[in-house]
């Protein structure tokens, strides 16, 4: 079953405090019926904003996703994990170079943190190892991937936390 999935905007977050850490968010909403987790993790997988390795200014990149080879991205590739753990990593990974400048706090609380417990399920996309980076894969510190999805709000969004 194909998922029309509709982006309806994009968020970047850049800390700049010489961490050069950043989040950047998609937004989708969801098609009224009820497609599975799995259908909608494959249809943000087949979506062309999906193929960004995040470390370019090409912007697009069909063949790459952050460290990865687009191709080595399954549904299976991500695991389910709790609002409350996804929290507590990312405010620690925010923070582990230099204090968060304060004005970063109330924006990673609205576009982060609020809807990480809005949603009804969070995916974090695992380490696929050395073995799935593409050709110059593994050039950020870090790279965290999660998905947040609510049903009810009919809203899916693709969370990614860097730095470079």
């Amino acid at each position: 079953m194909t998922v029309p999935l509709v982006h309806t905007g994009h968020v970047f977050i850049n800390f700049a405090n010489q961490t050069f850490q950043w989040v950047h968010i998609h937004r989708y909403e969801l098609p009224e019926t009820g497609a599975s987790d799995t259908a909608l993790l494959a249809a943000l997988i087949r979506d062309e904003r999906f193929g960004d390795n995040y470390a370019s200014v090409l912007g697009s990149d069909p063949e790459r996703h952050g460290p990865y080879w687009r191709d080595r991205i399954t549904p299976d590739c991500y695991t389910h994990v709790e609002a409350e753990g996804v929290e507590r990593h990312l405010r620690s990974w925010a923070e582990q170079f230099a204090p968060l400048p304060e004005h970063l706090r109330p924006e990673l609380q609205r576009e982060v943190y609020r809807p990480l417990h809005a949603a009804d399920r969070v995916y974090q996309l695992r380490d696929l190892g050395r073995a799935a980076f593409h050709d110059w894969g593994g050039v950020h510190n870090e790279f965290h991937e999660f998905v947040v999805i609510d049903h009810a709000a009919r809203t899916m969004a693709l969370m990614v936390a860097a730095d470079d």
